[in-house]
């Protein structure tokens, strides 16, 4: 009985094996670790079997991104699709605008026929991958970046099955491993395809093209709510549902202006005036700007100015930002609340 061929990934962590990693996955996407990463620490490792349809790979490493860009994909095409879950750590990933996070036990879609980026301070997980023709025409389109999670009966099922293949692969034969693989892909087609999946996966794209156009539009005081549907073109209605779970679009869009203008501040020099950020967030005057301001932070826009002049508090602000704990936004409110405690 012909059992699948187990392959070990070949290499300890170093430069050798960060070099041998780029060239394994080359043809599929441009890769790089940061830049503060020491190449001599770097790892990857993890073992893989090939099937007729399919390749099962359970890896995991350290920090590194990964990138298919339209280019990527022009010069370098692909049939193949892979079902990804996560075992240990955090991927951030962009799915074609579509921004994710994924922790422990979430399964992901990956469509190589689209842009694609990911990355990760660290990670375990395991990957299928397959050929995009092999698969019910209902998940070969309008699939990639759905996510289940094992919080969802069908994600916790499919987790299930695949986490169980992983394990007994070893002891199956190739026909069998095959049998498992269309099962667990059929299984999957099933479960993405639900409308309660679907929807999420819609209203997350809405909401980032929503985040994406009212950005843009923050500088103008004039651009809200009538100007966002514009932009988006959706009705009143459903913007306002997109966004009640934020406070409502205005309120979303002034924590918005003055998260950038918290930025703008810190990264100011001194002959900056506060009312020229004012008005380059979107406020009409400095006296609105302040109060709103201050109404958020319990602290004014000056005093922050003042704080910025602490080169060990912008030591810590700076450290963060390498860091990439979550967005901007997220980390300079994180930090001023520290620094004013």
């Amino acid at each position: 009985m012909a059992t699948p061929q187990r392959q070990e990934w070949p290499f300890p962590p170093g430069a050798e094996c960060l070099a041998a990693w780029k060239d394994a996955i080359s043809l599929l996407v441009d890769c790089s670790i940061p830049e503060d990463a020491d190449p001599a620490l770097f790892d990857f490792h993890g073992c893989a079997w090939q099937l007729p349809g399919a390749f099962l790979h359970v890896n995991g490493g350290s920090a590194m991104a990964m990138s298919r860009t339209q280019q990527v994909i022009d010069e370098r095409p692909t049939p193949h699709m892979v079902l990804f879950m996560v075992l240990e750590g955090r991927v951030t990933s962009n799915y074609d605008g579509l921004i994710q996070e994924h922790e422990p036990g979430d399964i992901v879609v990956v469509d190589y026929s689209l842009p694609y980026e990911s990355q990760t301070s660290g990670f375990e997980a395991i990957a299928l991958t397959f050929d995009k023709a092999s698969v019910p025409v209902e998940f070969q389109s309008n699939t990639h970046g759905l996510v289940l999670t094992a919080n969802d009966p069908t994600g916790a099922m499919l987790g299930g099955q695949i986490r169980a293949l992983a394990e007994h692969i070893d002891g199956l034969s190739v026909h069998q491993g095959q049998v498992i693989v269309e099962g667990i892909l059929n299984f999957a087609a099933a479960a993405f395809a639900t409308p309660a999946t679907r929807e999420r996966r819609d209203k997350r794209f809405l909401f980032q093209r929503a985040s994406s156009a009212a950005r843009q539009g923050l500088s103008d005081p004039d651009f809200g709510p009538d100007e966002l549907v514009a932009a988006l073109g959706v009705s009143r209605s459903k913007l306002f549902r997109l966004f009640e779970p934020h406070g409502g679009v205005q309120r979303w869009m002034l924590a918005e202006r003055l998260r950038a203008s918290l930025q703008s501040i810190l990264r100011s020099t001194p002959d900056h005036k506060i009312s020229a950020i004012a008005r380059n967030h979107g406020f009409r005057s400095e006296a609105h700007f302040s109060r709103a301001f201050h109404k958020r932070y319990q602290i004014s826009p000056s005093s922050v100015r003042t704080l910025s002049r602490d080169s060990l508090r912008m030591a810590t602000y700076d450290t963060l930002l390498r860091r990439g704990d979550g967005n901007g936004g997220a980390i300079v409110e994180a930090w001023l609340a520290a620094a004013r405690a």
